[in-house]
Order: C-alpha cells, then structure tokens, then sequence
C-alpha cells in the first residue's frame, strides 16, 4: 500500500501561505509524489482561477512518500480555522499523513510544548481531474515588490480580468478603455527580463478574490508574473524561500 507523509518543526512556515486557499473554498484539490506537495483551490469558479501551492521536498523538515504519484481532494475545512487557531495558542510543529494501510485516510498532527498534541483524522476522495496549473513560459518575465503588487490589487480586484502588456520599458494594467496602470523599471516599480524592442508579452490574469490576494502578496516579498505556455493566460507566483510558491492561474482554456 502505498504511504505519504511531510511535517514541518515551524508550522506557520506553512500554515501561513496555506491560509491563501483558505480564503477562497472550503474543498481543495491535493497531488502527492515523491518530488512535490501541491494543494490546489478554486478561487472563482465563474472564471475558472485558482490558487495553488507547490513545495518541494526539502522545503519539509521530513518527507517521504512512496513512488507513486496520487490525486485526492478533502475539506480545508479540516484544517481552518483549526491550524490558525492552534497556532495562537502556542503549536509549533505539523504533520501530514496518509496512512499505509489505509489507503484513503489522512492526519494533520499539530504538537507543542509541554506534550501539547491534536490530531484530525480525514477522508480523502480520489480525483480523476484535479485542477493543473499551467506551464510556465519562462523566457519573458516581471517581477515586482509585493507592495506595489498589492496596490495594483487595489486598483483592479473588482474586475474579473486585467489585461498586462509587458514592453523591455514598462508594464501596463488595464481594463478595457476604463483603467489603466503603468508601472515601469525607471522608476524602480519592477524588474523586466527577457524582452526585447520591438516584442512585447500580453496575457491576463485575475485579483477578483482581493483578501486572498492580499494575503497571497504577504507571504512573499516580491511578486512574479509569467504568461503560460501556448496560451493568452497569466500565472502569478509568490516565492517561498527557495523550495515553495503560492500561485494564482487560471485552471482552464476556457479563460
């Protein structure tokens, strides 16, 4: 049978970006294999976005899992407002577990000081088509201080879609003939790489879930935009260190 199992010594490592899918949905989609973590949540159904968070194995202070790669989806409710809570009042470590003998069942295991211990014990449900991020068009990027990110929030979360224009001198937001923001290296607003005149990059992307994105844009000190492979969509990602990172996509072609 087959087993999977992280824990971190600091849980607000992970608790905290963690908390960027607990903003938006109470179920999440979760992809468990020998080289990732991933747990994946609709942000807005109507526009088919999503957040995810990606951690590589030595972003855990221990990971194991067997050679197989398995698709599950459970209620964040099981971990929130729980993990938030607990983390107040004085846990400091977690565990992920998906028992060996039950193929099925998982734990979240929190630990403390003084023999401090809760254990959620769960289902998971197998999913056939769990959501996926895109790949990412690595050859053009922007990327920008997570203040400035957040002020863009600011200025476009009540619009389902943001048009970004990416030049070798500046990167325009925009919606429609209504608004636009432009922000530019010269100023120090960004850093552009992978561009050259007369070519420029367009795609969109989505702050329609702004409490989320508020959060998503904390966990990180710089915010980075890509477009996705053979396609007009936006993937935005905010580093983790150097084995992590919260994404915001859209989950199909139908954006």
């Amino acid at each position: 049978m087959w087993s999977f199992r992280v824990s971190v010594n600091d849980m607000k490592v992970l608790i905290d970006p963690l908390i960027t899918l607990g903003l938006v949905d109470i179920m999440a989609d979760g992809i468990f294999s020998p080289d990732m973590f991933c747990i994946m949540a609709d942000s807005d159904v109507s526009i088919h976005s999503a957040f995810g968070i990606e951690l590589l194995p030595p972003f855990f202070d221990t990971f194991y899992a067997d050679e197989v790669r398995q698709l599950f989806w459970f209620r964040l409710t099981h971990l929130f407002p729980l993990a938030v809570q607990l983390l107040e009042s004085g846990y400091t470590s977690f565990t992920f577990s998906i028992e060996r003998f039950r193929y099925n069942h998982a734990q979240f295991r929190f630990e403390g000081p003084n023999g401090l211990l809760r254990e959620v014990n769960f289902l998971l449900t197998p999913v056939v088509r769990p959501l996926s991020i895109g790949e990412i068009d690595l050859s053009a990027f922007v990327t920008m201080d997570s203040q400035e990110f957040s002020n863009i929030i600011s200025e476009y979360h009540m619009f389902d879609y943001v048009q970004v224009i990416i030049t070798n001198r500046r990167v325009s937001f925009s919606y429609a003939i209504i608004q636009e923001t432009i922000i530019t290296p010269q100023d120090g607003q960004c850093i552009i790489g992978g561009i050259r005149p007369p070519n420029e990059v367009q795609f969109i992307i989505t702050m329609s879930q702004p409490d989320a994105f508020y959060h998503f844009a904390s966990q990180s000190k710089r915010i980075w935009l890509f477009k996705e492979v053979n396609s007009t969509k936006g993937i935005i990602t905010a580093p983790l260190g150097l084995h992590g990172r919260l994404v915001s996509f859209f989950c199909d072609s139908s954006a």
